[in-house]
């Protein structure tokens, strides 16, 4: 069988045509993103100007797709506008030129016919050797419509390898709606996990040592436990796990994703001492902590009961977040969501809801000199003055680590105020809100 994806008026005989949007030529309406085709059942599949039309990681799921249902060997076959030709095309055309490029680079209002990325060549062929494509061969030149074209043909390794292992596990993400194709961020996380799934999985295959299968699900289990469960069940028939080993392990993902380890981890370390500059260090212990604690449910099973009591204990201590994903980004952006509802509660003078705010988010990220530089503005609202000066001490010692432009001005600013808490004379300096450092940097 060939497919001819994103067929819209572009009929093909000889093909099975299928478009999301266009149902009076196509053989089938489905999306490129989840194929209703067994895995290697086709030997060609076609995209001619269809990935532009999706976003990065929608691209990268229709990728995998394709390479799902080729079979070894198969020949992948994509057209997509030529960008880099396009914008030389528009430095040099006149006018109206170049509202017709534009067209071509971001394609015309209407329903699948919206452009959302066009691709440079090198990040493609990336994509495509990601998702398991070898043998990329491209070609450049116009088509019927005057678009600069890129043509790549690629072909599925023959070999026996893990990349259709990874695309059945994004399969299952995007079935059980744990992609989010709108939080690129997470998004990006996840490819992250699944990358590093993969280069564990080839590894296995040249040692054959059990323990790295293992390492896997403690790997995956302290970022997301739902995503350790599809995993297992797309490898309890491929990769010499007894019928035992299955059962047991499936049990222990089960525990773990009702007491939600990721959120036990996450609350952990909120509760770990505030130094500032010791931010990676804190998540390395977390992280080793929650692989301690997997690892001794695995191979210490007389110690099962004890280790799932304390993590009920945890559960029922924690504050809970219905599905968080452990990884530094994420803190990251969390620690982020605390420091904007600090700011507000600061603009609406709310000091004291603005402290709490501020201190969860530096828990929660301990190495932004501006955290601290807000949470002592704050305490000062409050009068609380020698706890602020605590911070404000902070503050500089991170700020003396910290890899920003113009740290002089920025500490001559910080001296101002902590001058004045302790002389508390007039005039009185400004205590206000620093949400960037954009006015430090304009500064030559």
């Amino acid at each position: 069988m060939k497919l001819n994806v994103g067929s819209g008026r572009r009929y093909e005989l000889g093909y099975c045509n299928i478009d999301l949007f266009e149902d009076i030529l196509a053989d089938k309406q489905m999306s490129a993103i989840n194929l209703s085709f067994p895995d290697n059942s086709c030997e060609e599949v076609k995209a001619i100007h269809v990935i532009e039309h999706m976003d990065f990681f929608k691209s990268l799921y229709a990728l995998s797709e394709f390479f799902r249902v080729l079979q070894s060997n198969g020949v992948l076959i994509i057209e997509t506008p030529d960008i880099e030709k396009a914008f030389q095309s528009y430095l040099k055309g006149d006018y109206e030129q170049q509202k017709e490029i534009l067209g071509w680079i971001f394609g015309i209002p209407h329903e699948g016919l919206q452009h959302m990325l066009c691709y440079p060549s090198k990040m493609l062929t990336e994509m495509l050797t990601k998702v398991g494509f070898n043998d990329i061969q491209e070609k450049r030149f116009y088509n019927n419509e005057s678009i600069p074209t890129l043509r790549i043909q690629c072909k599925k390794s023959s070999e026996e390898n893990s990349f259709q292992v990874i695309t059945h596990i994004r399969k299952r993400m995007l079935l059980e709606n744990l992609i989010d194709f709108k939080d690129s961020f997470l998004a990006k996380e996840q490819e992250e996990l699944l990358t590093s799934i993969l280069l564990k999985l080839k590894e296995f295959k040249v040692k054959n040592e059990k323990e790295l299968l293992y390492d896997i699900f403690k790997n995956i289990l302290i970022r997301s436990p739902l995503i350790a469960r599809i995993f297992l069940n797309e490898i309890e028939d491929r990769f010499y796990l007894s019928n035992f080993e299955v059962i047991y392990i499936n049990d222990i993902i089960k525990y773990m994703i009702e007491y939600n380890l990721p959120c036990i981890l996450y609350n952990s370390l909120k509760k770990l001492p505030i130094i500032p500059g010791t931010q990676q260090f804190a998540v390395l212990s977390i992280e080793t902590l929650g692989k301690s604690i997997i690892h001794k449910l695995f191979f210490f099973r007389n110690e099962k009961q004890e280790q799932l009591t304390h993590l009920r204990e945890l559960t029922a201590n924690n504050k809970l977040l219905k599905s968080f994903f452990f990884s530094q980004t994420m803190l990251k952006r969390k620690s982020l969501e605390y420091f904007y509802q600090g700011i507000k509660a600061v603009y609406n003078q709310n000091y004291e809801i603005a402290r709490r705010k501020l201190l969860d988010s530096i828990h929660i990220f301990r190495d932004d000199f501006i955290y601290y530089w807000n949470l002592a503005k704050v305490l000062v609202k409050l009068n609380l003055k020698s706890n602020a000066l605590k911070i404000y001490k902070k503050t500089l010692r991170l700020l003396r680590i910290s890899r920003v432009k113009n740290k002089k001005l920025i500490k001559k600013d910080i001296d101002i105020e902590i001058s004045w808490l302790k002389k508390s004379k007039e005039p009185l300096p400004n205590f206000n809100p620093i949400i960037t450092l954009d006015k430090y940097y304009s500064v030559n």
